[in-house]
């Protein structure tokens, strides 16, 4: 599946937020948008302003437009609220799963984690990013994941990362179950899935 290569911090000075997830992001230095300052203020519209928000999810979840636009399709025709359901299934992307254990520092790094071969859905290795994650499965690095350097520089830093409550993590195992669905506060408070329900709903 293709994917958004180019510079990540100009698209979170562009949307003024780190969408990145990296604690050294541009955003935090350098907070205006790129290119030339603009001498007018520009007024955003109802429209321009729900772009934006579908373009934050989008990209901090590292999706394509069109990849992003099956999630909504899919979580429209579902019963229920369609902006939670979205979120929803976006949060059990096994990559973010990955990310929200603490095995990755971002997101980007937990999907190479991912395609690299080094995680295990129960027990058995899945190198598929998109995968959807189900409540109960249990997600840990493969064998050859736990051998690697990198399993020893985990394991000195997943002490000092939070994990969600609908994840139950064994850090000294580095193996994590997933125990519930990720609810409304699970995910950042700068998105905004009601806007992107608006946004493709037009």
């Amino acid at each position: 599946m293709a994917r958004y290569t180019g510079p990540k911090c100009r698209k979170c000075r562009r949307y003024g937020v780190s969408l990145c997830g990296t604690a050294k992001c541009a955003v935090i230095r350098r907070p205006n948008p790129p290119g030339p300052r603009s001498v007018r203020r520009r007024k955003i519209s109802d429209r321009g302003q729900q772009l934006i928000e579908k373009q934050k999810v989008r990209f901090a979840y590292g999706l394509m437009e069109g990849q992003f636009r099956r999630y909504y399709e899919k979580a429209s025709q579902r019963p229920g609220v369609t902006g939670e359901l979205l979120m929803t299934s976006l949060e059990m992307r096994l990559d973010n799963v990955v990310y929200r254990m603490g095995f990755g520092r971002t997101r980007a790094q937990a999907r190479q984690l991912v395609r690299h071969g080094l995680v295990a859905v129960n027990g058995r290795k899945l190198d598929i990013p998109s995968a959807a994650i189900k409540v109960g499965a249990e997600v840990a690095l493969t064998e050859r994941g736990k051998r690697s350097d990198y399993a020893t520089i985990l394991k000195s830093e997943i002490g000092s990362r939070s994990v969600p409550g609908w994840l139950d993590l064994d850090r000294e195992a580095l193996a994590g179950k997933v125990v519930a669905a990720p609810g409304p506060g699970d995910y950042e408070s700068y998105f905004n899935p009601n806007a992107v329900v608006e946004y493709y709903s037009r």
